[in-house]
Parts: C-alpha cells; sequence; structure tokens
C-alpha cells in the first residue's frame, strides 16, 4: 500500500510539473520569447498523458486496495466477531513473498508456525461460535501487539494470519531456541485468556512448525506446518517440528482397509482375565483388540495401531472396541452369565477428547451397563500431557462410579510423584519390571518399592506380564493385589472367555482348600 501512495506522489508532481511548465511556455511563446523552449514544450505534451495514466493507475490502484482492505474487514467481523485488518491468508503469502526475499539475502532461518488453541475441529473453529470467535480475536489482538512491530532489542519482524479456525505465524531467526520461545509465549497467553474469564473452550494448544525451504514454493511450507500442527494433535504434543516422512505415512489404500475392516467387523476384542490374590479369583479382566484380517489372517495392536494413529482413525477404533464390549457385557447380563468388570484402553486422543466423558455414558446407558462394570486404562504418558486436565477427567468418570487405572507405570520416564497428584484407582506394574524378579535382586527391590508406595497412596496394584508361580510367589509375598498374565491365562476370544470364567482351574483349586 505505501508503494502505491509513493506513485501516486510521483506521478502527481510529474503531473504539477508538467502542466507548470507547459503553461508557462504557451504564455512566453505568445510574446514571443520561448521558441527556443519549444522542444522542452512538446516534452510536456508527452509527460502530461503519461502522467494523467500514471495518477489514474494509481488511483484505480488505491481504490483495489481500499476495497481488498474493507473485503478483509468484513472477513474478520465474520470469523472473528471485530472490525480488523489482521491478515487472511492471502494478504499473508503476499507479505511472506517480500519478507522472505529479503531474509533469504541476510541468510536467515525462516519458519512457519501453525497453531490452534484447542483440538476442537476446523469446522468447529469456523462454525461462527460467538465464544470461539471472541477467543480467537482476542488471539489476534495479542499477535499483533507482540510481533507486528519491529523490536529495536531484537530486530525481529514477523506477519501472521487467520484462515479456517487456525493461527499462522512467520518469523525469522538465527536462535534454535528462539523457536520454542515464540510457542511457549503464545501458549502462556492461550492459557492466561482462558483463564481471565470463564470460557465454553477448552484451551489446549497445538502446534506445528516448518522451516521455510528456499526451493520450494511458499504454499508448501505452509501445506507442512499444517501437517506437523496436526501431528502434534494426534500424538497429543505440544509442539512438532515438520519432518518429510509425516508425508505419506499412511496411504488411500491403508485408510480404505481399515474403514472396511469396521464396516465388516473384523477387529475383534479378546478378553485378559485378572486374578486377585486376596478374594483368590478372578475379579476383572482387560479388552485387548485384534485384526482378524482376510488378507493378513490375525494381527496383534503393535501390526496395525500406528497405521490406524498416522491414518487419523483411532477414534473410530477406540470407539468401536467399547462398543463391542458394551455389547459383551449387555448379553452377558441377558442371559445372567458372570460378568466382572472390563478395562479398555484409550489413546491419548481419545482421553482428551471434549466429548470423551459423554460419549461412554451414552454408550453405557444404550446397552443399560452399570457403570461398576468398566475400568479406563490410560498410560502414565498420558496422564502426564495436561496433568491439570487428565485429574478433572478422571475425577469425572470416578464420580460416575467408573474406575481408572495407571497402565504401563515404569516405562520410559515414570514419575512417582504423579501417584500422588493423580486420583488413580489402580497402577498396573509394566511386565518388564516383573520379567527378572526371581533371578535379578534389584528388580525384586523396585518392585516391592512400588507396590509398598502405591498401596501407601490408596491404590490397587496390579502385576502385568506374570507368566510362572515363581513370580506369582513372590508377588504374593509382597502383598501385591492382582495379577494379570500367561500364567493365569492369554487373551481369549469372548466364547472362550466366558467358559473360562465358569470354569477354570485356579478358581476351582481355591475353593477346595
Amino acid at each position: 500500500m505505501r508503494m502505491h501512495r509513493q506513485f501516486v506522489i510521483l506521478f502527481v508532481v510529474a503531473l504539477i510539473i508538467s502542466v507548470a511548465t507547459f503553461t508557462g511556455e504557451l504564455i512566453l511563446l505568445f510574446n514571443g520569447k520561448g521558441t527556443e523552449m519549444l522542444p522542452l514544450t512538446l516534452s510536456c505534451l508527452i509527460l502530461f498523458p503519461l502522467a494523467m495514466m500514471g495518477v489514474t493507475y494509481s488511483i484505480n490502484a488505491l481504490l483495489e486496495l481500499n476495497r481488498s482492505k474493507n473485503a478483509l474487514i468484513a472477513e474478520n467481523l465474520y470469523n472473528l466477531g471485530v472490525k480488523s485488518t489482521f491478515y487472511d491468508m492471502n494478504a499473508f503469502q503476499i507479505r511472506l513473498l517480500a519478507l522472505s526475499r529479503i531474509r533469504s539475502l541476510k541468510k536467515k532461518k525462516q519458519f512457519i508456525i501453525a497453531f490452534t488453541a484447542s483440538n476442537l475441529s476446523v469446522m468447529q473453529n469456523t462454525n461462527r461460535d460467538e465464544d470461539i470467535a471472541a477467543f480467537n480475536a482476542k488471539i489476534a489482538a495479542f499477535l499483533e501487539t507482540q510481533y507486528k512491530v519491529q523490536k529495536a532489542k531484537n530486530k525481529r519482524r514477523a506477519s501472521f494470519c487467520f484462515n479456517l479456525g487456525m493461527f499462522y505465524l512467520y518469523f525469522y531467526s538465527d536462535d534454535e531456541h528462539y523457536v520454542k520461545e515464540v510457542v511457549n509465549n503464545i501458549s502462556a497467553e492461550l492459557f492466561r485468556l482462558a483463564e481471565e474469564k470463564v470460557t465454553s473452550i477448552w484451551v489446549q494448544p497445538f502446534f506445528g512448525v516448518a522451516e521455510i525451504a528456499t526451493d520450494a514454493p511458499l504454499i508448501e511450507s505452509i501445506e507442512n506446518a499444517q501437517i506437523a500442527r496436526a501431528v502434534s494433535e494426534r500424538n497429543f504434543e505440544s509442539l512438532t517440528y515438520y519432518h518429510e516422512s509425516f508425508r505419506g505415512r499412511s496411504s488411500k489404500e491403508d485408510i480404505d482397509e481399515i474403514t472396511k475392516a469396521l464396516e465388516e467387523e473384523e477387529f475383534v476384542v479378546y478378553y485378559q482375565p485378572k486374578f486377585s490374590l486376596g478374594a483368590k479369583r478372578f475379579i476383572s479382566s482387560e479388552a485387548l483388540i485384534r485384526w482378524n484380517s482376510k488378507e493378513h489372517g490375525l494381527l496383534s495392536p503393535a501390526k496395525f495401531i500406528p497405521i490406524v494413529e498416522s491414518a487419523g482413525l483411532i477414534h473410530e477404533v477406540d470407539t468401536y472396541v467399547f462398543r463391542k464390549v458394551c455389547e459383551d457385557l449387555n448379553e452377558a447380563k441377558r442371559k445372567g452369565r458372570r460378568i466382572i468388570p472390563v478395562s479398555i484402553n484409550f489413546s491419548i486422543y481419545e482421553f482428551y477428547s471434549p466429548e470423551f466423558l459423554n460419549s461412554i455414558m451414552s454408550l453405557l446407558d444404550q446397552y443399560q451397563i452399570n457403570s461398576s462394570y468398566i475400568e479406563i486404562e490410560i498410560t502414565e504418558a498420558t496422564s502426564r500431557a495436561n496433568t491439570f486436565v487428565s485429574v478433572s477427567i478422571i475425577k469425572k468418570l470416578r464420580e460416575r462410579g467408573i474406575r481408572v487405572l495407571m497402565d504401563d507405570f515404569g516405562v520410559g520416564f515414570s514419575n512417582i510423584g504423579n501417584l500422588r497428584k493423580i486420583p488413580f484407582d489402580a497402577v498396573k506394574i509394566d511386565k518388564s519390571f516383573i520379567d527378572d524378579i526371581v533371578t535379578d535382586p534389584k528388580s525384586r527391590a523396585i518392585v516391592k518399592f512400588l507396590i509398598e508406595l502405591c498401596q501407601a497412596n490408596g491404590m490397587e496394584v496390579i502385576a502385568e506380564g506374570v507368566d510362572n508361580k515363581d513370580q506369582v510367589a513372590i508377588l504374593k509375598q509382597y502383598k501385591c493385589n492382582t495379577i494379570q498374565g500367561f500364567y493365569y491365562s492369554q487373551a481369549l476370544p469372548y466364547r472362550e472367555y466366558e467358559k473360562f470364567l465358569l470354569s477354570n482351574p485356579f478358581e476351582k483349586k481355591e475353593a477346595k482348600k
């Protein structure tokens, strides 16, 4: 816009000079004194229409810019609920083309960040909900205040836009830590805004970062940032840098095959019972998914869950498993068969979904299942992703009579402080600790410590992957509550599981004592 204003000034000055010169020459010419200036006069005659053309072009350009500005204001009024010239995607790209050329000459690293304030889908973000629009307007105002002007301290210039429910931020920096600084700065503001006023939006930002490649179209870098943000949301990571492997992680064939398998119910639920050392009977079981593929045979979760996640179908699979469990429990209730609680694993994406609790209660009502027959298993990593939110969700589940279990405790980086902070009903000690308790004194000491620690916090302790009677004897000595593993039973298809509950050697043996 500044360039067009300069054109207007230039052509107006040229017009004034040409008109003044031409008028003066005419006066001199009529007085018989200006014949020697005739060439200049003729030049002015040529310059005059050119100047007029330039002024006309510049005026039209200014009018077009004004129309674009009004359209941008109308767009922001629609999306953000305020009159603003906050950039849209078109203005953003024009701005980036100018800035990126300058920065590339200085050999600066350039980045694009794509982010949303929550895991609301694009359509939810653009449904003109007043709360969402107002919240996005505050984010836009923050970006303008924080990044619009060039600051003397760091001399960084940024640009930004809002498009289809997503914010984009461009900047350059030689400091590799500056990206994280920007992300942390925006995140802090989002949470501050959420606390400032009660809102119906659950704030959980997801950021995707892509470095602009000098040999690639700008739109591709923008898309890379979008893809990285989607990966952040899928893995519930706050920040993800784009990597080439993100493209093509799941093919259309994979998506079609999994979708078809869901429709044709090729996925089946197996049940692995859990034995209580105190009660001396099976008190619950864990639902485990298998894929009985017509093409590939029976597949374990390790073979297909990564594909399901990359295809974006984990919600459908989680819901499928839960529905199947409800169907089986409903059938057992109708036929008067033995029923024990079933624990179900949920992905991090599903657990933090705003509709998680409602969808569970809806299916329980649909199949008339008492909530005491359902247990939810989440990994420690899931609970740590957002401690404040996870505690809130777990409390709501427990209020409805649903027990919550921490799965795989001890895998990777474990924080025993979570046992105090997060109100789990039970903790499952990972198989990796159990494997060596017979032969390794250190493993035994760790398991004994974990059992005492969990029980001191009022939690049931479940040992996973117990394969032999020597392991059972040690766990019994350490007063472990519950055992799950091949020693008692492998995971069984539903019909075999039903028969196992009715007649098994372990409960029979205890009954004879």
